[in-house]
């Protein structure tokens, strides 16, 4: 008796964790804790998922355990900032863990073994390709699109010495809500970005560089103008990120700061 019932309360407790799970009409943002990189899940009102960056490691295939239900093995856009391995790394593994509708690259023809290994990877598994353009919104359905700002195809080919100027920037739109994702991008592009009049104008900011001192110029952040500012960097990590300057820069200006260092996985419920 006492064992039926104990399992018998093992199967709601999971049952309620997996109803957690279930699309429940708002938009959900995780940022992940995955040590000095980046990755960032979202799921839609409806359920579907999108995958900003695979992060260093292949942390992020628990918290895609943690945060999607067991039965789902869909993701529907994944998006590669830039080929930088903190960027990069489990998006291998998850392609075969998991089916992919599309993914999102910049379109820059990099000359990295790592690089390449993946777009080998994407043709072999038939995954479409989308290659961010600013002209061209992608809607995910539910009223949440994606407004890609950066980076322009006539300028690939200035800033191809430089992966993190040529991370792709954009902003998640969804009702008043704007979450700004900024890859790793440095003053370079900050600046050529303002320059082309694009509207980075944000509630939420994934902060460029995990904090580095080489972005989040003055002019970017007052431009994009965010109520909260998300980091993702390492506990103790060698590149002394997020740099002081920076969180002081931004707490000068009356945004919160969020941190996986202080915070582990961060995760925001968008109404």
């Amino acid at each position: 008796m006492h064992k039926a019932l104990f399992l018998l309360t093992g199967l709601l407790t999971l049952s309620t964790l997996e109803l957690s799970k279930l699309p429940d009409g708002d938009l959900h943002l995780h940022l992940l804790d995955v040590g000095q990189g980046d990755s960032i899940l979202l799921t839609t009102p409806s359920g579907k998922h999108i995958l900003i960056d695979g992060g260093p490691n292949l942390s992020v295939l628990e918290h895609l355990g943690t945060y999607l239900p067991f039965f789902d093995r869909h993701i529907d856009l994944l998006i590669l900032s830039h080929p930088n391995q903190d960027h990069l790394t489990a998006f291998p593994e998850i392609t075969k863990r998991y089916s992919i509708g599309s993914i999102l690259l910049t379109g820059a023809p990099f000359d990295l073994a790592r690089y390449d290994a993946l777009i080998t990877q994407i043709r072999e598994r038939n995954i479409p390709v989308i290659v961010a353009d600013p002209k061209k919104d992608i809607a995910m359905g539910d009223g949440v699109l994606i407004d890609v700002l950066w980076p322009p195809q006539k300028l690939r080919e200035t800033f191809l010495n430089n992966e993190n100027e040529l991370s792709i920037i954009a902003r998640i739109l969804y009702k008043e809500h704007s979450i700004l994702l900024t890859g790793d991008i440095e003053h370079g592009g900050e600046v050529a970005i303002l320059q082309s009049g694009a509207d980075s104008d944000s509630t939420i900011l994934k902060v460029a560089h995990h904090g580095s001192k080489s972005s989040s110029s003055t002019g970017f952040l007052l431009a994009a103008s965010p109520d909260l500012a998300l980091i993702s960097a390492g506990k103790n990590n060698p590149y002394g990120h997020p740099n002081k300057k920076v969180i002081e820069r931004l707490e000068a200006m009356g945004i919160e700061v969020r941190s996986t260092i202080k915070d582990g996985t961060v995760s925001l419920i968008l109404e």
